[in-house]
């Protein structure tokens, strides 16, 4: 496996300064069942499929930033498939990768939670381990590519080019979306573009900030929103743009402490911000044993269940993504073709 040159972040965190207060940023494939490419690695030597350009990261990203370069699905797919490989690899993202790379790291995330081969890298295996619950989503690269694409085609944004793009992810895992909402910002056409995310998992937000600074793609704090220190930042902002990475994941759970509770907080500290602002997913299909029931979670609603099913706890069925209703285990389909 290539080695790759540690990567020093800028010391800055790509924020504007806020009017009230300041701040410093600090699967196996899918659920260890889809390892897109492993039928590669069996079947042909990892010869790389024709969604993939052997381009930097850099690059690419650069061209989708392009309002007049088309995007596609495989190109999505080639970006999400890069943007997997640099969140292992440090400094990455300016190389050209070989695609046996690609797929020989994909394979290793298909066993990371078993026992080492003699042949492993050591270190390799271990940041897999690591960085495990965030990059579950990653590694299932279909479901990468589709939650980019909800976001950079989202249609109900109206673009105010007076005013920065301020686009927020409160559950921000990897950074894929901050990534999709800079790309988002750009081909609407803005030119001042401030994005950051809140990851409460120190390991795994300490990498996901440095690569997403590493993209100029924004910064990501450590911090929970669902405190009302952290989420104070909003305060005063006109928000252009709000995801969740978090919903976009495979067997979650959602409660009052790691669902309702954040963005309960998040409305009523953001809330005078939030009369323009577009939301990934635009609602969220969830069913609870416990109580027997299901709903739709929207801004409308502020993702909150009714007060009486505060205590209960809800499993993802389904998003409303790009006008339609998308079951969670279709979410992804769309680019399945690219990689069978």
């Amino acid at each position: 496996m290539k080695k790759h040159m540690q990567f020093s972040p800028p010391s800055d965190t790509g924020i504007p300064p806020h009017p009230a207060s300041h701040w410093s940023a600090i699967a196996s494939a899918g659920m260890q069942a889809r390892n897109f490419a492993g039928g590669y690695v069996a079947r042909t030597a990892a010869i790389a499929p024709d969604f993939y350009s052997q381009t930097s990261l850099i690059k690419d990203i650069a061209r989708l930033c392009d309002p007049d370069e088309p995007i596609s699905d495989q190109t999505l797919l080639n970006v999400a498939v890069k943007y997997f490989f640099a969140y292992v690899h440090d400094g990455a993202q300016a190389d050209e990768i070989p695609f046996p790379e690609i797929s020989a790291l994909f394979e290793l995330f298909g066993r990371h939670q078993s026992l080492n081969e003699p042949d492993d890298d050591i270190e390799t295996m271990h940041r897999l381990r690591q960085w495990s619950p965030v990059l579950r989503i990653l590694a299932d690269a279909p479901r990468a590519a589709h939650v980019m694409r909800a976001v950079i085609n989202q249609k109900a944004i109206r673009p105010c080019l007076d005013d920065p793009y301020m686009g927020v992810d409160i559950g921000a895992g990897t950074g894929i979306m901050l990534l999709a909402q800079q790309i988002q910002a750009r081909r609407l056409g803005y030119e001042d573009v401030f994005t950051w995310g809140y990851q409460d998992d120190p390991v795994c937000g300490e990498r996901t900030h440095d690569l997403v600074r590493a993209l100029g793609a924004g910064s990501v704090l450590l911090a929970d929103p669902g405190r009302a220190s952290a989420s104070n930042l909003l305060q005063g902002r006109k928000l252009t743009y709000v995801a969740n990475e978090v919903v976009a994941g495979i067997q979650q759970s959602y409660g009052a402490i790691n669902f309702f509770r954040k963005y309960e907080t998040f409305f009523e500290v953001a809330g005078p911000g939030l009369a323009r602002t577009a939301f990934f997913p635009d609602g969220l299909i969830v069913y609870s044993r416990d109580v027997g029931v299901s709903l739709i979670l929207s801004r409308e609603n502020r993702f909150q269940p009714p007060p009486e099913y505060w205590d209960a706890t809800f499993t993802p069925q389904g998003l409303i993504l790009e006008g339609r209703v998308t079951p969670m285990h279709k979410l992804g389909a769309d680019f399945y073709q690219y990689i069978e």
